[in-house]
């Protein structure tokens, strides 16, 4: 069912599979989504038992039970069934970008394989906040024991939304605050084990870059269709200004046209585009642990003006120009390599008490919708949580349709659309 279709946007409150097949064929650009992770039933057995289903005909199987914070939604990965739909409704060589645990990453990505995607690629994503949901094994066994610790301390507990502010990936946290003990072992076996723990703390997450087949060579289908490549130049990584000089030698000048490299056939250091975008984005807690283990580096290498090229076959055909920016010749962090995506508080969305629990930055998101969807195209996310997808889809001048299921989150989706519809007319001055 539509509940809100305004300007760009298009909200579906309905189950994705529902909403999905209502949706005409080969009418959409790109998939940009945030789904269920399924960490729950993930032994073996519940494994085996939906990969089983999956191969045999029943692409809609998930296991039953609750995952994340006890959500139902989040028992599984979604089945190969939603894939299918993401799939059809998909122009030729659209692309699908689609979160992931770092645990069910692969079966996230089977899943979207069973539908018939081509796996292109995976963009780590690195955050410094998040939570370790270990067992403490010490503590676990004194409890086994019946046996009461003894109290050493006390901490601060986090709050869910108060002390983790400015989070990359905006989690429900531990708990809500108040003060946790601090306990020492009371059995032998204990001290033995204290220290001990069943889970590292979470720092990333995989992002499935998956592909729609189409027939033909890449140019052929995006005259066609506008869709089977990557907006390369869109999403760069921006560079700091160059040394107009390095080694003695000249690379060029600095004039008000700003820096002007010399051309072919000498050293280029940077054509003012910045750095090809890696598979790699950082948050700004990442990007600064990165720059201070790696201060100050340099791309030392030399870039020269020109390059034999050849044919596939090995046969050399000419001389070309070196891509420029190659090798920047810049200084700085090690952070400058890679794509760092801010994540300021104030854009978690709250309507009568109600956050959702995980929420993406919405500049990651900006960025990966521009990363995949062309001028005037349509972005779809069959799981859209708060919103985030469709605010940053607006924001980036694209038409997108969400569907939510949780009647409790659409409130949170429409406060971001009502609101980014508003300001893609009036301007942020509203």
């Amino acid at each position: 069912m539509i509940v809100y279709q305004e300007g760009p946007v298009t909200l579906h409150h309905d189950d994705c599979l529902v909403a999905l097949r209502g949706m005409a064929d080969e009418s959409v650009h790109a998939v940009v989504t945030d789904p269920p992770y399924g960490l729950a039933n993930t032994d073996p057995a519940h494994v085996v038992e939906a990969l089983t289903k999956w191969a045999t005909g029943d692409r809609e199987f998930i296991p039953e039970g609750r995952g994340f914070m006890g959500k139902a939604w989040d028992a599984f990965v979604p089945p190969p069934a939603v894939w299918d739909e993401c799939l059809r409704v998909l122009k030729p060589g659209g692309h699908l970008l689609a979160f992931a645990g770092s645990r069910t990453f692969d079966l996230m990505t089977l899943s979207i394989r069973f539908a018939g995607f081509d796996i292109r690629d995976s963009i780590a994503w690195l955050y410094g906040s998040g939570f370790p949901k270990s067992l403490d094994v010490g503590k676990a066994i004194d409890k086994a024991a019946g046996v009461e610790r003894e109290v050493v301390g006390e901490r601060k507990k986090l709050q869910s939304y108060g002390d983790q502010a400015g989070n990359a990936v905006y989690g429900s946290g531990p708990d809500k605050g108040g003060v946790q003990k601090i306990t020492a072992p009371a059995t032998e076996a204990a001290r033995l084990w204290d220290g001990w723990g069943t889970a590292l703390k979470p720092a990333f997450e995989p992002i499935v870059v998956a592909r729609k087949p189409f027939p033909g060579t890449v140019a052929a289908n995006v005259l066609a269709h506008g869709t089977g490549a990557l907006n390369i130049d869109a999403t760069r990584i921006p560079g700091t200004k160059p040394d107009t000089t390095r080694g003695g030698n000249q690379l060029g000048t600095m004039n008000d046209d700003g820096w002007q490299p010399k051309q072919t056939g000498e050293r280029i250091v940077d054509d003012g585009k910045g750095r090809w975008p890696a598979n790699v984005i950082l948050d700004e807690s990442q990007a600064a642990e990165l720059d201070r283990q790696a201060p100050s580096t340099g791309a030392s290498a030399s870039v020269r003006g020109t390059e034999q090229s050849a044919a596939s076959n090995g046969t050399v055909t000419g001389e070309r120009a070196r891509v420029p920016g190659a090798f920047h010749g810049d200084v700085g962090g090690a952070s400058r390599f890679f794509y760092v995506a801010k994540a300021p508080t104030s854009e978690r969305p709250e309507v009568e008490g109600t956050m959702h629990a995980t929420v993406k930055p919405l500049d990651l998101m900006q960025r990966l919708i521009r990363l995949v969807t062309p001028p005037g195209g349509t972005v779809v996310d069959p799981f859209a949580g708060s919103g985030t997808t469709l605010e940053a889809a607006v924001r980036e001048g694209f038409d997108v349709i969400g569907v939510e299921r949780e009647a409790e989150y659409l409130p949170l989706i429409l406060k971001r659309v009502q609101k980014d519809h508003a300001q893609s007319l009036f301007g942020d001055d509203l």
